[in-house]
């Protein structure tokens, strides 16, 4: 399983969710969970792992995360690219409450 992290807006507030997802649909999933943000889901920074620690991040640094392309499949192509050679690791950008 990938996990998925991106950031929403929900009534103004910023909201971090972490999902699980079956490889090869990471692009699917951060679309229609992106599309009705403002501007839709291109644009948007993402970050997909193979692997992360458990629980809910509280903070999440997106420098240099996945940018999501103008569809869901340039999207899983950026997504599969970045998870064949990970330049980054969850530890190093997800901060968990202690």
């Amino acid at each position: 399983m990938s996990h998925l992290v991106l950031e929403r807006t929900v009534n103004g507030n910023a909201s971090i969710e972490k999902l699980t997802c079956v490889p090869g649909t990471e692009g699917a999933v951060a679309f229609q969970r992106l599309k009705n943000e403002v501007g839709g889901a291109p644009g948007k920074p993402v970050w997909c792992w193979n692997s992360t620690p458990p629980g809910q991040p509280i903070a999440v640094d997106f420098t240099g995360a996945i940018i999501c392309g103008a569809t869901a499949a340039q999207t899983q192509a950026l997504i599969n690219a970045f998870k064949a050679n990970p330049t980054v690791a969850p530890e190093d950008v997800l901060t968990y409450a202690e």
